[in-house]
């Protein structure tokens, strides 16, 4: 548990390098999940019809970016929570 933690923690880094602290609207916030959670979908279709240790590790790491995506919306809200007002 606390390695996968770790992944999604690197990856929330990763994500705040590339974009800096993302603070977007609730509405667009489904949206980059929803795309996301596309991609998550894909790596496991792939997976699905064959089962290699690639399409295994696309799963995961399509899985963790997902997860830190999530993070990253609520660490979004509990800044709208603490400032009273939607980005």
């Amino acid at each position: 548990m606390d390695f996968i933690i770790e992944e999604i923690k690197k990856e929330r880094e990763r994500q705040d390098e590339k974009w800096g602290e993302q603070n977007h609207h609730p509405l667009l916030w489904f949206s980059i999940i929803g795309e996301e959670y596309g991609e998550m979908c894909h790596a496991f279709n792939e997976y699905t019809f064959e089962e290699t240790p690639e399409h295994l590790e696309e799963m995961k790491r399509e899985a963790v970016q997902v997860a830190a995506c999530c993070v990253a919306m609520l660490e979004c809200l509990e800044r709208v929570a603490n400032n009273g007002m939607i980005p």
